[in-house]
């Protein structure tokens, strides 16, 4: 990887970092630069505007979607499993960059309003595709989502035990029980 990429992705590593941390009005250029050890000047090389990391923001979450994606093709018997233990990784790239574009559109970013739900959409499509069933497709995003959003919480009161691998676990065969 290049020196000017290698700069670009730490430009686009701290701008993710203050979205998510401290929100989009601590997202400056100035914030961002400070955060990744350069000079605005130094950002705007690669970057003219918050558009353009925005943008960039953008780009990395769709690779990141599909890379998500083509996991959950690669074993249809497994994509419910996958989708639902894999949201209580709230570390992961995937899910930092997700919060990250969460936090603009929280902000009213359209674009990344419209990316969100798209993303959405792929999910659902993937899962449908390996449950075969709309209602069961819809119950396996929204434990997703309830997990994330539990699992977010640490350290805030939330019951550890919901999001323990233990319970996922029997959580993941109560549905495959009512499939069948």
């Amino acid at each position: 990887m290049s020196t000017a990429s290698l700069t670009s992705d730490r430009l686009l590593d701290a701008y993710e970092d203050l979205l998510r941390l401290e929100g989009e009005r601590s997202a400056t250029l100035e914030g961002i630069a400070l955060r990744a050890g350069l000079s605005k000047g130094g950002l705007t090389h690669h970057f003219k505007s918050k558009d353009d990391l925005a943008a960039a923001l953008f780009d990395r979450l769709r690779i990141l979607v599909e890379e998500d994606l083509e996991l959950m093709r690669a074993a249809p018997m497994e994509a419910a499993s996958y989708y639902i233990k894999s949201s209580s990784d709230v570390t992961s790239p995937l899910e930092r960059c997700n919060l990250a574009v969460t936090r603009l559109a929280q902000g009213s970013n359209a674009e990344a309003n419209e990316l969100l739900a798209r993303c959405r959409v792929q999910w659902f499509e993937v899962l449908m595709d390996a449950l075969g069933n709309e209602d069961m497709a819809h119950l396996v995003m929204l434990l997703g989502d309830g997990i994330y959003f539990t699992a977010s919480l640490t350290g805030t009161g939330a019951m550890p035990q919901e999001t323990d691998p233990g319970t996922i676990d029997r959580i993941i065969g109560l549905i495959g029980e009512i499939q069948h």
